[in-house]
């Protein structure tokens, strides 16, 4: 048999691999003195021959991991202090993290500031006594004599009450005094006909509070005096 071109076919011969032969050697590299077709079994490392492998701990799954009471036996539970379930960690944290205020006597505190003759953080003081405890006898006096002795200070500061103050600026400067509604009130009323005392009377606010005003009307130049 040819094929077309008339050349004769070359008959095919069947190869045969074998497996069971022994593995192809490097050079230099000795014949393996195991037996032909034996291979050898893997150990662990320190496992000697003929040895059951070492058993391995018993892994812990991911359920028993989540579950809120399972923990490994060889971990004590934690124990929290006293009260810690009822308010919780978050909240025992927070109660240990928080600074511990002082505590601040205000008794001696408004005695100190009277002394020093700090009247208006003295009058303040007396006024949260007072607050809290009504009728304290000594917060009772030190807050009127803080009083009429600031009025005093005040009343110094704009001379006779008799004086009759005019507006000191424009119309359209008022507006960029930044007055609040007490001071805006007091200012609309004064006019150059009314004097210092009788604006303390139709302003409606305690004495001092009107005397401290209208120094501050004063300072910022908002009313001024022709004499």
């Amino acid at each position: 048999m040819s094929d077309e071109d008339g050349r004769p076919f070359r008959k095919r011969e069947r190869v045969t691999l074998r497996f069971s032969a022994d593995p192809l050697l490097l050079p230099g590299e000795r014949p393996s003195q195991a037996p032909k077709g034996e291979a050898d079994e893997l150990r662990l490392p320190g496992e000697v021959e003929g040895d059951a492998a070492p058993a391995l701990p018993e892994a812990e799954d991911a359920w028993s991991r989540q579950r809120p009471g399972s923990r490994p036996p060889s971990q004590p539970a934690l124990k929290l202090d006293d009260g810690v379930e009822e308010a919780g960690a978050l909240e025992l944290v927070a109660r240990r993290s928080r600074p511990a205020s002082p505590t601040i006597d205000l008794t001696e505190e408004m005695r100190d500031r009277y002394a020093l003759g700090d009247y208006t953080a003295a009058l303040r003081v007396a006024e949260l006594l007072l607050g809290r405890h009504e009728g304290h006898a000594e917060a009772t006096k030190i807050s009127e004599s803080c009083r009429e002795k600031l009025a005093s200070l005040h009343g110094s500061r704009l001379g006779s009450l008799e004086r009759m103050p005019r507006v000191g600026v424009q119309d359209e400067e008022i507006r960029w005094l930044g007055l609040d509604h007490r001071a805006g009130f007091l200012l609309s009323r004064v006019d150059g006909e009314h004097s210092l005392e009788e604006l303390i009377d139709v302003s409606g606010m305690p004495r001092l509070d009107a005397l401290r005003t209208l120094v501050e009307l004063l300072d910022m130049g908002a009313i001024r005096f022709d004499d």
